[in-house]
């Protein structure tokens, strides 16, 4: 025999009814459980519009990059890496604000790019070197060269890219 809970004790009380126990839970053993249907499959991401061109001074690559073309108006300094990383923060071309050095891999796909000037010679990288983060890799798209380097050491070409 169930005891009915303390609860329903007092609350049957309270309002002068009898206290009855809660029918216990049956479980149904005898009928299948019902057949799921299976979800939808959600569709394939729909692929983004082409960006906009590359504003004046600037070149788009594939896949979208805009990278700086440095042309007479709109030069590649030499600097240092944080120097660089800071002009390229502070750079606003054709509205677009928030530029920032290329990573190693960018670099690379500089080589042979239609409209991009002064390819010859290191370019400073983002990408900081694993066992010494206090060293920056240095990229010459034209020969494929690359080493890593103090970020205050030397300064080498600064070429500012955008991701549209």
């Amino acid at each position: 025999m169930t005891r009915p809970p303390l609860l329903l004790l007092c609350l049957s009380a309270a309002c002068g009814a009898p206290a009855q126990a809660p029918p216990p839970a049956t479980t149904r053993t005898d009928a299948p459980a019902p057949a799921r249907t299976p979800e939808p499959a959600a569709p394939f991401a729909t692929p983004k519009a082409k960006p906009p061109p590359a504003p004046a001074g600037a070149v788009l690559l594939d896949p979208p990059l805009y990278a700086l073309s440095c042309d007479a108006k709109h030069p590649c300094p030499a600097l240092l890496q944080p120097a660089g990383e800071t002009h390229c923060r502070d750079l606003v071309l054709g509205g677009i604000a928030h530029w920032r050095l290329p990573d190693r891999e960018e670099v690379k796909r500089f080589a042979g790019v239609a409209g991009l000037e002064q390819l010859a010679g290191f370019h400073w990288t983002r990408t900081s070197f694993a066992e010494d983060a206090a060293q920056a890799w240095i990229v010459d798209p034209t020969s494929g060269q690359e080493t890593t380097i103090p970020r205050a050491r030397k300064p080498f070409t600064i070429r500012c890219v955008f991701d549209p």
